[in-house]
């Protein structure tokens, strides 16, 4: 099959020629997605808008008239579907105001239902007991139960046998356990 103009392609999706369609999109849905991605809050969202764009493109594609390049028209479309995803999500949230003195439940708002402020003090004594390890515990501890390596990786990563990587961890466990149940 010969190369197709834009132009081409639009006039054979008219007529009849889906695999036209196929080709546009091959060609435009990287740069429909960069455009959709400036409206977005998130790439799922950018996802969402093109192919609403693109569902609005085939289904509009005999207003293309050909005087502006099928790039600039697709360009136009994903806009429009961009906005009309934002009028939507903005109607669905809530309107808030921190002025009134309400208490903003779960109920009202589930992304706020989260209060981070009850493991605060945990975290902190948490993070105070493991600045206190000696080093060696200390990143034994980190490679193991915050970066989730292996012991084998993290004694490779250490320079030492896996059984005095276990030994270390074993060690610091105790301690953070102990000056925790000291505060708590």
């Amino acid at each position: 099959m010969p190369h197709r103009t834009d132009t081409q392609l639009a006039h054979d999706y008219i007529a009849g020629d889906t695999r036209a369609f196929n080709v546009i999109v091959l060609r435009h849905r990287q740069r429909m997605y960069y455009v959709a991605r400036n409206y977005a809050r998130n790439e799922h969202d950018a996802q969402d808008i093109v192919q609403d764009a693109l569902f609005r493109a085939s289904r509009n594609m005999h207003t293309y008239r050909g005087e502006a390049k099928l790039s600039t028209w697709l360009h136009r479309t994903v806009t429009n579907a961009a906005l009309d995803h934002q009028r939507r999500m903005a109607r669905r949230a809530p309107a808030i105001s921190f002025d009134d003195g309400d208490v903003m439940g779960q109920e009202k708002n589930r992304f706020l239902a989260h209060d981070p402020t009850d493991t605060l003090e945990q975290f902190l004594e948490l993070r105070k007991a493991v600045a206190t390890l000696p080093a060696a515990q200390r990143r034994a501890l980190l490679l193991i139960d915050v970066y989730g390596l292996t012991v084998e990786r993290a004694a490779d990563h250490l320079g030492v046998k896996p059984g005095t990587v276990k030994s270390r961890r074993h060690r610091a466990r105790e301690t953070v356990a102990a000056a925790l149940a000291e505060v708590g």
